[in-house]
């Protein structure tokens, strides 16, 4: 037994009647679970799977007290667990399910064989057209996540993987505030590990309800109303939220400074953040802290705390990893890295992350971009577009904007029309070096809806729009299509 199922089994001896978890069951009724009551679930849930014998599960539900039960029960089982988020597309779900050869479907899965019984409130069926896959020995969970393609890989997790980064996190952060409120969808690794293992590894309670009851539908759509009332009834002390999460929070937070007062740890990750929104947050007394981590290290490698804290920064290492930066700028991470890819075990000691970055004095890692994304000018400077972009939310909170400029003399962004655009990129310029300010502006009316432009999972194709921005003739009309040549950009000299 591993110490997330070890934690489990001594709170429910200690703590019984001590509340796990609170929140949603499957069918969105108010559930809630002590210590013991989820001990026992578990114990009963992993006896079913062992009867039905699979060797892979797929879960596909929304966030609830269920999912949890089912994820634990895979664990103690000793099954491999597949979380498939359920707004990947029909063709990524299907990739998945042929990729991890998962042979029982549970959670939400029409069309896909007949219901043969029901474990903790969610549906199980045989999968009719499950097929042999490759996986690693020791695989425990099978992560997907969507690359710029848009094809997911699957990365094998060991239990051990699991267990050394939980370790290290509840260590990292003092994970004994009171509660914590899940947001990000379960079948995302990072809350799978902050919202369910590190509470039960600090025996405090975590409150899960369904996606639309706290303000997040699916992987990108938001209700801040939903969100400021979940914040107001349940009282947090822990979040982890996206930029964009964060950003939404401090606009509530703005409007309803109160409901900053219980938070005590708000975590930050998954896209680069700009230091004026962390800022932004701090000057808000929301406790906002930036981290970094990848699927293929089983999440979180660095993060600031509030004892260790250095704005611009995603933080120290944790301790059960080691990091450096080779000769090209890129970090390197060894320790707690994954099995591999399903079928394609990792060999290498030191795991390249694809992330340019540096390492101060201190040990705090800043990030500079992806390395495969970096454009360089035709005056040899080198920009990570990710920088601009993540600037650029300071001044067009939510919106989307994309910078290209490969070989150019300067750069362009694509975007959509809003409200005083060119305004909004002025005050951009006005915090950008001469190089890497915005000389033209493209705007697309239908932008979120060219689905060649933007992987299932909302990342855009940047070859793709690169090449889309070259070929574009400046003075071809064309519908929807606006070009603005910005009169006041500086030389990218």
């Amino acid at each position: 037994m591993n110490a997330i199922l070890n934690a489990l089994a001594h709170h429910a001896r200690q703590t019984p009647e001590k509340l796990a978890f609170f929140g949603h069951d499957a069918q969105q009724n108010p559930h809630s679970l002590t210590y013991q009551q989820l001990a026992e679930q578990v114990d009963r849930v992993a006896e079913q799977l062992r009867r039905l014998a699979p060797q892979c599960i797929a879960l596909r539900a929304e966030n609830s007290l269920d999912w949890v039960v089912v994820d634990l029960a895979a664990m103690q089982a000793g099954i491999a667990i597949v979380p498939v988020p359920t707004f990947f597309s029909d063709t990524q779900t299907q990739h998945t399910l042929l990729a991890s050869g998962a042979d029982l479907l549970i959670g939400d899965w029409p069309g896909q064989g007949d219901e043969i019984e029901e474990l903790s409130h969610l549906s199980v069926r045989r999968n009719p057209f499950a097929v042999h896959a490759e996986r690693l020995a020791g695989t425990s969970k099978i992560t997907f996540t969507s690359g710029s393609t848009g094809a997911p890989k699957g990365v094998c997790l060991s239990n051990t993987n699991l267990t050394n980064v939980t370790t290290a996190l509840a260590a990292k952060m003092d994970a004994h505030h009171k509660t914590h409120l899940v947001l990000l969808p379960l079948s995302t690794l990072l809350e799978n590990i902050t919202g369910i293992y590190v509470p039960l590894l600090a025996g405090v309670t975590s409150t899960i309800f369904c996606g639309p009851h706290v303000g997040l539908t699916g992987s990108s759509q938001f209700d801040a109303t939903a969100l400021a009332s979940a914040l107001a009834r349940y009282q947090p002390a822990s979040l982890v939220l996206t930029p964009a999460l964060l950003m939404a929070l401090i606009h509530i937070i703005q409007a309803q400074p109160a409901l900053a007062e219980p938070l005590r740890f708000v975590a930050v990750g998954g896209a680069r953040v700009a230091p004026e929104l962390m800022q932004t947050a701090h000057q808000l007394s929301i406790p906002a802290y930036e981290g970094y981590g990848l699927s293929e290290c089983a999440s979180v490698v660095c993060l600031n705390t509030p004892h260790a804290f250095r704005p611009g920064s995603c933080g120290q290492v944790l301790e059960h990893v080691e990091i450096r930066v080779d000769k090209s700028g890129e970090l390197l991470v060894r320790g707690n890295i994954a099995l591999g890819y399903l079928g394609e075990p990792f060999q290498q000691t030191w795991l390249p992350t694809g992330d340019l970055a540096a390492i101060d004095t201190d040990g705090f890692v800043h990030l500079m971009g992806r390395k495969k994304n970096q454009i360089i000018t035709s005056y040899g400077r080198n920009i990570s577009p990710e920088w601009i972009e993540s600037q650029a939310q300071i001044f067009l909170p939510g919106s989307t904007l994309i910078v290209t400029g490969d070989a150019e003399a300067s750069l362009t962004a694509v975007t959509t029309r809003q409200p005083s655009l060119e305004e909004k990129i002025a005050q951009l310029n006005a915090t950008l070096p001469d190089y890497a300010r915005i000389g033209r502006l493209i705007v697309v009316n239908d932008l979120r809806q060219r689905p060649d432009w933007f992987t299932d999972n909302g990342r855009p194709k940047r070859q793709h729009i690169e090449a889309w921005v070259k070929q574009l003739a400046p003075v071809t009309p064309q519908p929807n299509i606006e070009i603005r040549t910005l009169a006041n950009a500086e030389s990218n000299r």
